[in-house]
């Protein structure tokens, strides 16, 4: 076969300087099959944007854990892309399509991924091999590894998850940890095992436990909130969670069929245009006349404005808002374009 032809692994590392978060993007060079390993949910954008310019067909949105220090973008991937969510079996997230046991495998393209249960850190966590690539996530870290103090978490088992489970793979693997705080992009198992001072190749369970329940870190600052959104993957079913700020259609999709009857969604464009096709349950409000409709606008809790692109949804929004309006949620980075472009469902 031609070597141009054969299929290759393609590896992206993503940074969220935020909240010190790597994720991982890894597909089939020949069938564009991919997966992506712990999505952050403010760089949803980002995620989506690299997936459709560079035309992968994501098939897994991968957590390595129930995050305590950031929100997956899970549920907004697999609505906008038709991937399938994946935890470890022992998180017990409801919402995922699949949850794996430990040495279950996921196809992509010609590519295995290979999950290993390496619980400690938290009691769901799963590490994930391919390649001569291990994705740790907050098991293994450079020169580190996970506190080990909330969510079940138990030195003793994450000693034997790193020593037994981690560091039987050859000394030339590749560690990709979950997060990193110093600039440090990789790490090896011949290195930590050399280098890691919480737990390389010379320390013992009795040492391991001492450092690791005399850490005394404080707690992390989101797991109020990081934690039960993780265990939805990533959807928050009070819209009081919502970045009103920043908000999409495709997050407008997901939260469609949860709607109270006290909030409205909103078309401002032409009635030709909504006649064409619409957002399913909208009213259309064209631009220009809404003040006839001030009185109704004002009667719900909550108000999703959307147009075409985005403009228009902006302009009646800064309107409305000069007139006290304060209920108001422009959607004006997107509009019905992306919408019909991600195949949701349309009404005529």
């Amino acid at each position: 076969m031609n070597q141009s032809m054969q299929s290759k692994l393609v590896f992206r590392q993503f940074f969220d300087k935020d909240t010190g978060t790597f994720t991982y993007y890894l597909f089939d060079s020949k069938t564009m099959e991919g997966l992506i390993i712990d999505p952050v949910k403010e760089q949803f954008e980002r995620s989506l944007q690299f997936i459709e310019e560079l035309g992968i067909e994501l098939k897994y949105v991968i957590d390595t854990h129930v995050h305590a220090d950031h929100v997956t973008s899970s549920c907004m991937l697999r609505e906008a892309t038709g991937a399938k969510s994946v935890f470890g079996e022992p998180a017990g997230v409801q919402c995922a399509d699949i949850l794996l046991k430990d040495g279950e495998e996921l196809e992509f393209g010609r590519f295995k991924l290979e999950a290993i249960a390496t619980p400690g850190h938290t009691d769901a966590c799963t590490s994930f091999y391919t390649e001569g690539r291990l994705f740790t996530g907050d098991s293994l870290l450079i020169r580190g590894c996970g506190r080990t103090d909330f969510q079940q978490g138990s030195p003793e088992t994450l000693f034997n998850s790193i020593t037994q489970k981690l560091y039987v793979f050859p000394d030339e693997t590749l560690v990709y940890p979950g997060h990193d705080y110093q600039g440090r992009t990789v790490t090896s198992i011949c290195e930590e095992k050399a280098h890691n001072l919480r737990i390389g190749s010379g320390q013992t369970l009795e040492g391991f436990v001492q450092i690791m329940n005399n850490l005394a870190l404080p707690k992390p600052r989101r797991i109020d909130e990081a934690v039960p959104l993780n265990m939805a993957c990533g959807y928050s079913p009070e819209l009081g969670h919502i970045n009103e700020d920043n908000f999409s259609m495709h997050e407008l999709y997901q939260i469609l069929d949860r709607l109270h009857k006290t909030e409205k969604i909103v078309d401002v464009r032409t009635p030709h245009e909504f006649l064409q096709g619409h957002v399913p349950e909208s009213l259309n409000i064209p631009m220009g006349t809404e003040q006839g409709f001030l009185s109704d606008l004002q009667s719900y809790e909550r108000v999703f404005l959307y147009c075409h692109t985005g403009r228009r949804a902006q302009t009646v929004h800064t309107m409305l808002s000069m007139q006290g309006f304060d209920n108001l949620v422009c959607i004006n980075s997107s509009g019905m374009a992306d919408w019909m472009l991600a195949g949701f469902p349309v009404e005529r």
